[in-house]
């Protein structure tokens, strides 16, 4: 069961639509977006961008055959309902993304009995030495998967976004699954006592992923880093620690980490060892209620100083799951422990963009 990553086979057009002047740039993505109605099998992904003004909106639409969608714009055009419209055909897509299903061998919590795993390796097609750095993704409660059926599964959009961002910057990804092989798709509905895949638990997949990378000859061992979103995230700061014996002895340790909104609150106690094998960048909303900043603000503080200090970006007016692409901001009380005022979900896309770039620059600095 290897996940589906889009394709790169269809059709592209830049559209730049200049709307009247009374016209906002909400009604010129709604004319945008209702094309698909107009014309079979077309549009399947559409992104607009419009200015401060409101007159002008900017956007990609993929489509799945010949010349039908310059033809139904046209047409629009001269009906009047655009008062301009410019395509110009995209340059080239960049190579498809091939993913590869892998076996990793973990352990439990219990007993330190064998656990065995999966996962995906996508190798990058960037050009550049034979042995490229590397990126662990740990997926956050939500699981991996967007659809799992018919033996088919397909990653969520924030992990092919993700995968996308970092092997086009010429690094590999290895995506491990810890819980489809534990018999479950995700744990964020789960309570606490319910949950028998634990951060601990994860981090000994963790030592997995680093094991298996050490056999690969794509794999530059020494610029190996970790990512994760929430419950990996968490699970990140788990595998950093070198307080814990297993992670202090290993053979490959992590040059960075990159933490989407973790939960700090363990850390961030003064009582709890904490030493990080790698510099960490944190990356989460000023907003976020479900795993709230102000723990990560203390870790922070507590390194301060440190050799392996942490590094924390925090977005105005965002929330949890900021990086998630096409997810409207919403609240969610169907996670445990959100209590009656449930907990808050949702993209910003100018966080993301900004986290991308900084989550990229910070990859850069320490592999260089």
């Amino acid at each position: 069961m290897v996940p589906a990553l889009p394709s790169t086979a269809r059709q592209r057009w830049h559209i730049n639509c200049f709307m009247e002047m009374q016209m906002s740039n909400i009604k010129c993505w709604s004319l945008v977006t209702s094309l698909p109605f107009f014309v079979s099998k077309i549009a399947t992904y559409i992104y607009v961008r419009g200015n401060n003004d409101g007159r002008l909106a900017q956007g990609e639409v993929m489509a799945f055959r010949g010349n039908t969608l310059p033809i139904a714009l046209r047409a629009l055009a001269l009906s009047g309902l655009l008062s301009c419209v410019t395509i110009v055909q995209a340059a080239p897509s960049p190579p498809p993304m091939r993913s590869e299903r892998v076996t990793l061998t973990s352990i439990s919590d219990s007993g330190g009995k064998a656990t065995a795993l999966f996962g995906f390796w996508i190798k990058s097609t960037a050009r550049g030495p034979e042995k490229k750095p590397t990126v662990i993704a740990l997926h956050g409660c939500g699981g991996l998967y967007s659809v799992i059926r018919d033996n088919r599964s397909e990653f969520t959009p924030r992990h092919i976004a993700m995968a996308r961002a970092l092997t086009d910057a010429g690094y590999n990804v290895l995506f491990p699954d810890s819980f489809t092989p534990r018999g479950k798709r995700a744990i964020c509905q789960a309570s606490m006592e319910q949950r028998n895949i634990s951060s601990s638990n994860r981090r000994h997949d963790v030592q997995a992923a680093l094991r298996w990378l050490a056999t690969q000859p794509e794999v530059d061992p020494s610029r190996v880093a970790l990512l994760g979103w929430s419950h990996g995230a968490s699970t990140l700061l788990s595998a950093l620690n070198l307080a814990q014996t297993d992670v202090a002895v290993r053979k490959i340790q992590p040059k960075a980490a990159i933490a989407f909104y973790p939960n700090c609150v363990t850390y961030a106690k003064k009582t709890s060892p904490y030493k990080p094998a790698a510099p960490l960048l944190i990356l989460m909303g000023e907003n976020d209620d479900w795993t709230p900043p102000e723990a990560c603000e203390a870790l922070e503080k507590r390194l301060e100083g440190s050799d392996t200090p942490i590094t924390l970006r925090l977005y105005p007016d965002t929330y949890h799951d900021f990086d998630a692409p096409g997810t409207p901001v919403h609240v969610r009380f169907d996670i445990s422990g959100a209590g009656r005022d449930g907990v808050t979900s949702g993209a910003n896309p100018t966080a993301r963009a900004d986290a991308y770039k900084e989550m990229l620059k910070f990859l850069k600095d320490k592999f260089d």
